[in-house]
């Protein structure tokens, strides 16, 4: 029998090396967890109960508490330096702990062991290898906004994660990592897009294949929405001539927020009847995908842009919708907002983050751009304007997957005359 030190209360554990849970003298093994305790995460001692086993107990200041977060770890000094091991399982604490014991009571005899394992992990620490990581994807390498959500995500990961080295991070600290986003209100979708940061990370750094498939997050795909032909006729109904030509070209191209953004006049080919979007390293823009691309347009949509040409006066090299100061302008979807509010067709639901409410004022997330290139994919195959590999090199997709999302909304005039016909339909006549 021997002894065990439980913050200071003793009991006999059979075949057990004395094994503390508080920072005891030299040889000792000690039981600590690493905790978050006002914002902050720190070493505790903890609490082993007194039938053997722990229960996420720690003692803070003197007084006990409960914290299921954290991991365990073993805690002892060999001369004047102070070692600590990590341990995955909490089942496992007190078995290496006695191992341990029994491995410094044999150095202490001076009894040889055959081989030392290595205590402290090589390699770069958890923050260390996500500030690599985020120094190697820097604008110009991603774009800004990339940047700013990977480094979000990744920052977000390092201040939760309980392991001090990147080589210790296993399954269970990527799943909890999973669950702060859940508590955090995020949805399945965003929960799985930052899952898939964090992988690409370790990865770089050696850490792979952690989840199995029925970890990562569920979500599901949702349709794309579009503006109906009414919602469309409302809307450009109460454009200036200058909106109009505007949200036309969204409309009739397909074109991203920026691609319209830096959009210039060389872009547009009056002769050929298309418009293309092209790197413009003055502004330090680069076509997503890293792939120049070319959409024919209508002629209607051309002889707009002739006239809003005609209006502007600009330079041939100049952008086609700047701001005042002809810079590139930002405001394209505050503007759309404002449109569709004075003509009223905001849906009166919205409330946003700042609990503005959509009935009161440009606010309704029924009313975005990236909703008028959901409107040209959509339609462009429902009217058969094109095929889905013709589509796919329109939008830019890097991948065919990417550009079949939007056969889901795709109406066929005549499947829908077949369902009108049918026997089934016929039931509720």
């Amino acid at each position: 029998m021997v002894s065990i030190n439980v913050n200071s209360d003793v009991f006999e554990v059979p075949l057990m090396p004395r094994i503390s849970s508080g920072y005891g003298p030299a040889h000792r093994v000690n039981i600590v967890k690493k905790v978050k305790v006002e914002g902050g995460w720190n070493f505790f001692p903890a609490v082993v109960e007194p039938n053997g086993k722990l229960k996420d107990k720690v003692r803070i200041r003197g007084k006990i508490e409960v914290h299921p977060e954290g991991s365990y770890y073993l805690q002892w000094r060999e001369g004047k330096s102070r070692f600590r091991l990590p341990v995955s399982e909490k089942g496992d604490v007190l078995e290496l702990a006695r191992r341990k014991r029994l491995e410094l009571d044999a150095l202490k005899a001076g009894v040889p062991l055959a081989e030392k394992a290595e205590e402290t992990p090589a390699g770069p620490t958890v923050h260390e290898a996500v500030a690599a990581y985020l120094e190697n994807i820097k604008p110009p390498q991603r774009e800004p906004r990339t940047y700013v959500a990977y480094k979000y995500c990744l920052e977000t990961f390092a201040a939760t994660c309980t392991k001090r080295h990147v080589a210790e991070v296993n399954r269970e600290d990527v799943l909890a990592y999973i669950r702060h986003l859940y508590s955090n209100g995020n949805g399945g979708r965003t929960a799985y897009n930052r899952a898939a940061i964090v992988a690409q990370m370790l990865k770089v750094n050696g850490v792979v294949n952690l989840l199995q498939k029925r970890d990562w997050p569920d979500y599901v795909e949702p349709m794309r929405a579009v503006y109906e032909p009414e919602e469309l006729k409302a809307l450009f109904a109460a454009c200036t001539a200058e909106e109009r030509t505007l949200y036309m070209t969204y409309l009739l191209t397909g074109f991203r927020d920026k691609e319209i953004r830096y959009l210039t006049w060389r872009d547009i080919d009056f002769r050929n009847q298309a418009i293309r979007v092209t790197a413009k390293p003055q502004f330090e823009f680069k076509p997503k995908n890293k792939e120049e691309r070319e959409v024919p347009v209508p002629q209607s949509l051309l002889e707009l842009l002739k006239a809003h040409r005609e209006k502007q006066r600009t330079h041939p090299a100049g952008l086609v919708f700047p701001t005042s100061n002809n810079e590139p302008d930002k405001k394209h979807e505050n503007k759309l907002k404002k449109i569709a509010y004075r003509a009223g067709l905001n849906c009166g639901n919205c409330v946003t983050a700042h609990r503005n409410h959509c009935a009161k004022g440009p606010y309704c997330h029924q009313w975005f751009l990236h909703k008028f290139r959901h409107t040209f994919a959509t339609r462009n195959l429902q009217d058969h304007v094109c095929d889905i590999r013709t589509l796919q090199l329109w939008l830019g997709h890097s991948d065919l997957a990417s550009t079949m999302v939007y056969l889901k909304a795709v109406r066929s005039k005549d499947v829908l005359s077949k369902v009108n016909a049918s026997p089934l339909a016929a039931f509720a006549e």
